[in-house]
């Protein structure tokens, strides 16, 4: 975003708290994702290649937390990339209703330049902003997540059933 395009948004009030962190994300990720998709990979696809290089089979509930999506769209991901030989899902013997997933030796090898690519892009970021302002900053986004995660989750509205919709006039 340019200089005007960024002075309308803040005329518009886009510029609270979450919408800074929003843009400040896209300004952080943008280049390395266009480096993702470059290696044939979708931002999903990496984000689950990423999760399970640090920590290799993982529960499936586990692993859409922490890429942060919802198992439907972390159950496609994982059959793309199951058709890619990227992963495998194994179920164990002794808990048949868990679904673990392992990164696959060529999942490894896709994963790992990435990885150090992922690693210099962190440091450059942290030379750019400064080591002191980027400890500073990533301990205030923390305190920020600890306070977020204490705040009581907003009950999901109810829906309406479409007979109840409908009523008995319908």
């Amino acid at each position: 975003m340019d200089g005007a395009a960024r002075r309308d948004a803040a005329r518009m009030g886009e510029e609270s708290l979450a919408a800074l962190i929003a843009r400040a994300h896209h300004a952080l990720t943008e280049r390395f994702h266009a480096e993702v998709r470059g290696h044939g990979l979708s931002d999903t696809e990496w984000r689950v290649l990423a999760a399970l290089s640090e920590h290799d089979g993982v529960a499936m509930t586990a692993l859409a937390e922490a890429v942060l999506f919802k198992q439907p769209t972390l159950t496609k991901a994982i059959n793309r990339m199951e058709r890619s030989q990227l992963v495998l899902r194994q179920t164990p013997a002794e808990d048949r209703r868990r679904t673990l997933v392992h990164l696959t030796e060529r999942g490894r090898d896709v994963a790992t330049p990435l990885l150090s690519r992922a690693r210099q892009h962190d440091s450059a970021i942290s030379r750019a902003l400064g080591e002191t302002q980027s400890r500073e900053l990533a301990a205030s986004l923390k305190a920020l997540l600890d306070r977020l995660a204490e705040l009581p989750r907003a009950a999901k509205p109810m829906r309406r059933r479409r007979d109840a919709a409908q009523g008995a006039g319908g």
